[in-house]
């Protein structure tokens, strides 16, 4: 997986954490419901965890067919260098 989808996971979730402060930042202002801001919060933790979920799942697949590929390989190459030892 290539470093900028991980850039993009902190940057969404520093994205999100930001929200979530400043949500809570309005709260010391009367004209704003205390029910409402705490419902925008939920949500918006909610909508954090979910994506956040989503993209993790497709690092991990990316991840492991890569490790995979790469176990592959070594055990190739080691196989090759024993048959030339034997030589």
């Amino acid at each position: 997986m290539k470093l900028d989808v991980y850039e993009n996971l902190l940057q969404i979730n520093a994205g999100f954490d930001q929200a979530i402060r400043n949500i809570a930042a309005l709260r010391k202002h009367g004209a704003f419901h205390r029910g409402a801001l705490a419902r925008f919060t939920a949500l918006s933790k909610e909508t954090r965890a979910a994506a956040t979920s989503y993209i993790v799942s497709v690092i991990e697949a990316s991840e492991t067919d890569e490790a995979g590929r790469r176990f592959r390989e070594r055990k190739a190459q080691e196989r090759a260098d024993e048959k030339g030892g034997e030589l």
